[in-house]
């Protein structure tokens, strides 16, 4: 990825630093050439004029000396043989540039002009509606030493630049190739840790400033986390459900092998025994198989416009006897005129459960309270109390399947594992959160929101 990068990069430098630098220099020559002609062309006419002036002055005649003073001063004419014809042709006045003399004859010497070089012919006529004359005029091309030294510094200076250019623009390349790299390749190596099974991160990757990059490594590292959490959840999840499964079936088993040895009679109280067993047993699978429709969308939610206060009311009423009987003080304050659609069976499911946890982790003394309010579009139904509550380092996983905080797992507080997780799972399903704060020793407050 960072040859890529870094050959990306030069192919860019290289571009900007050559092509386009080429291509503005030849427009440049270009503009500058067309800028010689025509300022030379506008020289001309000038020049043009001034013979033609001079002519009407003297007369209708050509005067070499006055010509001589028009043509020999101009320092822009050092690089043209200039020559002057009267209207018959006949020479009347040619001028040489300063480093080319006449030595071996007109023709010779204009030959000699264009040795080295490609001329060009420019004929001019004089007069102003009538032919007194011509000029032809012998001009070099490339133009005089002065242009050429300026076209020539020109390009020196454009390819210096476009070399300074491609210099930076690769070492630029090279850091910049490697600060993008760099966390890719860290993200593939730990992604391959990851397919290993390798979910353990020692190190979190320093952030590199670009948000897309940082993203990415961020996700991989909570990609890492969350293996690490649903495997070790998996794991635990193995453990309690063999150990579930376990006990009602040595239960059971342990009865009828007594039973069938003769060791024991088959009397009603053994067999209710092996019975409430399988039950239980039963009571496990039905869970498992209710959370499993719920995370799986399998299961036919039927929503209806609810009156929640007076939805939770007879729920309530039904669960005052058992709180009083525990010596728990259970009290409710709900709002009236809330209404939305909720599926009732499924969220009663929801209520017991929470009531019911409440209830076995509320010691004596303690208080319950169910609280029904309105937030703007938002409907919040509070179950808070002042039990044994949950400790930090367990709070983040209490709706896992099968994960408990008593680690005993006692029959008494324990239960199966899978209610709050089926409570999740049924208040998502209807399109709502449930989240949970709690005090490790004051209590906990469960928090259902719903959709106004």
């Amino acid at each position: 990825m960072r040859v890529h990068f870094l050959a990306l990069y030069v192919l860019l430098a290289v571009f900007s630093g050559v092509v386009v630098p080429a291509v503005s220099v030849y427009l440049t020559v270009n503009v500058f050439r067309n800028y010689q002609i025509q300022r030379r062309q506008a020289d001309l006419e000038n020049l043009s004029d001034s013979l033609t002036t001079l002519y009407e002055e003297e007369g209708g005649v050509w005067k070499r000396r006055r010509v001589m003073d028009i043509l020999r001063p101009a320092p822009q004419w050092g690089g043209m043989i200039i020559t002057l014809l009267d209207e018959k042709g006949q020479e009347i006045f040619t001028l040489f540039p300063l480093h080319l003399q006449r030595q071996h004859g007109h023709n010779e010497t204009i030959k000699s002009f264009g040795d080295d070089a490609a001329t060009e012919n420019i004929n001019v006529k004089l007069g102003r509606g009538k032919n007194i004359g011509r000029l032809d005029i012998i001009r070099r091309l490339p133009s005089g030493r002065y242009e050429n030294s300026f076209i020539d510094y020109l390009m020196r200076y454009t390819m210096g630049g476009a070399l300074i250019m491609i210099l930076v623009a690769c070492g630029l390349g090279y850091l910049i190739s490697g600060k993008l790299s760099r966390p890719v390749i860290k993200a593939i190596e730990r992604t391959k840790k990851i397919s290993r099974g390798d979910y353990d991160i020692k190190e979190n990757f320093p952030p590199v400033g670009i948000k897309e990059l940082d993203d990415l490594t961020k996700g991989v590292e909570d990609l890492g986390r969350s293996l690490a959490r649903q495997e070790k959840l998996r794991r635990r999840l193995m453990i309690d459900v063999a150990h579930e499964l376990r006990t009602p079936l040595t239960v059971v088993m342990t009865q009828i092998e007594a039973i069938a040895d003769g060791v024991m009679e088959p009397t009603p109280e053994r067999l209710e025994k092996c019975l409430n067993e399988m039950q239980r047993l039963g009571g496990l699978i039905e869970n498992v198989e209710s959370l499993t429709r719920l995370e799986g969308k399998t299961l036919e939610i039927h929503m209806e416009l609810t009156d929640i206060k007076k939805f939770l009311e007879p729920v309530l009423e039904s669960f005052e006897p058992v709180f009083e009987k525990a010596g728990i003080n259970f009290t409710s304050k709900l709002e009236n005129k809330i209404s939305c659609e909720i599926d009732r069976d499924q969220f009663r499911h929801v209520i017991d459960n929470l009531l019911s946890n409440a209830l076995r982790y509320t010691n004596a003394d303690g208080s319950v309270n169910v609280k029904l309010y309105k937030q703007a579009a938002k409907i919040f139904i509070e179950v808070n109390d002042t039990g044994i509550g949950i400790s930090e380092k367990d709070l983040p996983n209490i709706f896992e399947r099968f994960y408990r905080a008593d680690e005993s797992r006692t029959r008494v507080t324990g239960g199966h594992g899978v209610g709050l997780a089926i409570v999740k799972a049924a208040v998502e399903a209807q399109g709502g959160t449930i989240t949970a704060t709690s005090v490790k020793g004051k209590g906990s407050s469960f928090v259902i929101q719903l959709r106004a």
